[in-house]
């Protein structure tokens, strides 16, 4: 006698709304991205949807692989409205990472209630320890892998040279930092100016020392003996959209990945004049580009 299963339809749904609920709001959280629960909720329902279709054979070919992924962008940009492509890249890449993880902590809580709790009978045991490893995520992920993660296996040593002197210190890679030379389009690595100052002119020292605003600093560069190297950053933030930030062009930047030495040649550098590291982790902002070789 062959023994047959049911799938209930209304219970895949829900299931799938409430881990697909979870799963983007952790995303969310960890990118750093704008949570806004109406959204995430409509892009659940969406992807609960998708979810139940799954039990009908005659729409096998709305879940091949190339579907699965382009239905997943749709998802990130519903849940997250990215407004460029790094926040849709980092909206995505969170998505999958989260996913994973949840599978895996779903797996690891099917092993743990394996026959100890008879009233789970299909599975909810797991789908409960999915959900709060998906809610742990989001509630402390952040923090533990800014604070913890991040700055080991997204810190490298970096040298800024300058007339033959090395200025040396920790760059933290930056995903966000989109700043760019104006003349060149490349580019700007942040630095602060207490990393800086040492390995620069006195007359460049008294200067910045002595610069109420960068629009004071700037005037004054052009007296210096660095005056050549000078260039003005704009950039945008939070309450300042047409922000100017000083830079200084270094004749070469060289970061050290662990596996090589990556180079940069007349690579512009913002000084900052605050610690971009409250605990003193690192010294400098890198972009992602600054990784790659020339």
């Amino acid at each position: 006698m062959v023994s047959s299963s049911y799938v209930y339809a209304d219970i895949t749904f829900l299931i799938n709304l409430v881990m697909d609920f979870m799963v983007l709001w952790a995303a969310g959280k960890l990118a750093g991205l704008r949570i806004v629960f109406s959204r995430i909720l409509a892009a659940s329902l969406l992807g609960a949807i998708y979810a139940v279709g799954y039990l009908f054979p005659h729409l096998a070919a709305w879940y091949e692989l190339p579907v699965k992924i382009l239905f997943s962008c749709l998802l990130v940009i519903l849940a997250f409205w990215p407004s460029g492509w790094n926040e849709f890249k980092k909206g995505f890449l969170y998505f999958y990472g989260v996913s994973f993880v949840v599978a895996g902590a779903v797996m690891a809580s099917s092993y743990i209630f394996k026959n100890t709790f008879d009233l789970f009978k299909f599975s909810y045991a797991w789908l409960l320890g999915g959900l709060v490893f998906a809610w742990g995520l989001g509630q402390w992920g952040q923090k533990v892998l800014g604070e913890k993660v991040a700055p080991g296996i997204m810190s490298f040593p970096v040298c800024l040279t300058f007339d033959g002197v090395c200025c040396q210190g920790r760059g933290f890679l930056d995903t966000g930092n989109q700043l760019q030379d104006p003349l060149t389009q490349r580019p700007v690595v942040v630095a602060e100016y207490t990393l800086l100052r040492e390995h620069m002119p006195k007359d460049v020292q008294e200067v910045l020392d002595a610069a109420e605003s960068v629009d004071d600093g700037l005037e004054a560069m052009t007296t210096t003996s660095w005056s050549h190297r000078l260039r003005i950053i704009p950039f945008t933030s939070i309450g300042r959209r047409h922000g100017l930030l000083l830079g200084i062009r270094c004749d070469e930047v060289v970061v050290d990945t662990g596996y090589e030495s990556v180079c940069h040649k007349n690579v512009v550098v913002g000084v900052y004049q605050e610690r971009l590291s409250p605990e003193g982790k690192f010294q400098m902002l890198l972009p992602y580009d600054i990784l790659e070789n020339e």
